[in-house]
Parts: C-alpha cells; sequence; structure tokens
C-alpha cells in the first residue's frame, strides 16, 4: 500500500509539471499574433519627371519639354497578400522650349520662348509589394490622364495657348522597398509612361504618342488595420 501510495503521488507531481508547459502556450501570444493588416496605404514620394516633346495641331506649336521635379501621392486600399488598389497624383512646374510658327517678310519661320507649364497627372493604380517586411520588390501599374495647364512665357509672364491640355495616359513602374515592422517603407521606383495627344489638326504622319519617364523614392505607411 505504501508503494502504490508514493506511485500515485509521483504521477500526480508528474501530470502537474507536464500541464504547466500547455497552460502557459494557450495564454501566451504569439509574436505578432495581434498585429492587423493594414486597411489602407498613403504614400508620398518627389521624382524626377521627362516627357518627349510633341507636337500640338490645334495650336501648331512644338512642346520641347526639359526636366523637372515631380511631387506624387497616392491613396491605396490594401486588398491583403501585399497588394493594392487605389488613386495617384502627381504635380511637376515642367520647363519648356514653346515654338510656334510666325510670319516674316522672308516667309514663315520658327520662334522659340522659353516657358514654363503645369503638368498633372491623375488616375487609378494597382500595386505589388506595399506592406511587406524588409527588402522586397516593387510593380506599380496605374491608368488616367495627363493634363497640361496654364503654359506661361518666362519674359513677362505672357499666357501662351492652349489653356488646358488633357489626353489619357498608361504607365507601369517596377522598383525595390524596404518594408519597416512600424508598418512603414521606403521605396525608388522607376515608372513608364504613354499617353496619346488629341489629333486635331494634325497630318496623317504627325506622331500622336509620346512617352514620360520618371525616377521616383518616396515613403509610404500603413493607415488603420483589420
Amino acid at each position: 500500500m505504501r508503494r502504490l501510495a508514493l506511485f500515485t503521488s509521483l504521477l500526480a507531481v508528474a501530470l502537474v509539471v507536464e500541464a504547466a508547459p500547455a497552460r502557459a502556450q494557450v495564454i501566451k501570444v504569439p509574436k505578432g499574433g495581434l498585429t492587423k493588416e493594414p486597411a489602407a496605404f498613403a504614400s508620398a514620394g518627389i521624382g524626377l519627371l521627362a516627357i518627349q516633346g510633341l507636337f500640338d495641331g490645334a495650336t501648331k506649336t512644338g512642346w520641347d519639354f526639359s526636366q523637372a521635379l515631380e511631387y506624387h501621392g497616392s491613396l491605396e486600399y490594401s486588398m491583403g497578400r501585399g497588394s493594392a488598389i487605389g488613386v495617384t497624383a502627381s504635380y511637376a512646374k515642367v520647363p519648356l522650349s514653346y515654338q510656334q510658327v510666325v510670319n516674316t517678310p522672308g516667309g514663315s519661320g520658327v520662334a522659340a520662348t522659353d516657358a514654363h507649364v503645369n503638368v498633372y497627372d491623375i488616375g487609378a493604380q494597382f500595386a505589388l509589394g506595399p506592406g511587406a517586411v524588409g527588402f522586397h520588390q516593387m510593380i506599380v501599374i496605374n491608368a488616367g490622364v495627363i493634363a497640361f495647364e496654364n503654359f506661361s512665357a518666362d519674359n513677362g509672364k505672357q499666357r501662351l495657348p492652349p489653356q488646358r491640355d488633357i489626353d489619357p495616359r498608361l504607365g507601369i513602374g517596377y522598383g525595390f522597398g524596404y518594408g519597416f515592422a512600424s508598418r512603414s517603407e521606403v521605396y525608388l521606383v522607376q515608372e513608364y509612361g504613354i499617353a496619346l495627344h488629341q489629333g486635331t489638326g494634325l497630318s496623317g504622319s504627325d506622331r500622336r504618342q509620346y512617352q514620360q519617364q520618371t525616377t521616383r523614392v518616396g515613403f509610404r505607411v500603413a493607415i488603420g488595420g483589420r
């Protein structure tokens, strides 16, 4: 009977020892277990914009653009698994050589004027990569419009035609990001865009398509959780 009582006591102690880690595991929350998936992302960045020159048939003027700084922002809804969809917008004040045909005593010629124009890109965007922790690749695809507004000569700030011109645009970008555990990231993206200019006043041989290139760095933060 004493041996039986001793065996029973040792068995009870063993069960208590075995049950203690099990209870600890039930109570313990795994690392990151309470981290919520972001509901949305907001980003802001700056880039170097280059636009291919084009001829506007409606005003009979040529626009030879120089490079300019672009300011960019986006607001995207998280779709999970490192993807997001939302809206994107950018602004740049672009210098250009504004060229127009002028009549002279000897015939006609081309007069070039140094000028600036406000350029806006607005559209819907799909992105792969937002929300990933550590070093990762990024892909962005956007579709919308590019708008040229307020052409003005540098000498005397004279307004130049047209007042506004809006073209459809498609862009795709590839780059890299680094995500921090604080649900934020920095990124570098090279984006290429193609736009189609309106064909009013153009001949059949005139080019309507023109390209746009932007090298952009920025910062993205997560908003909310779900």
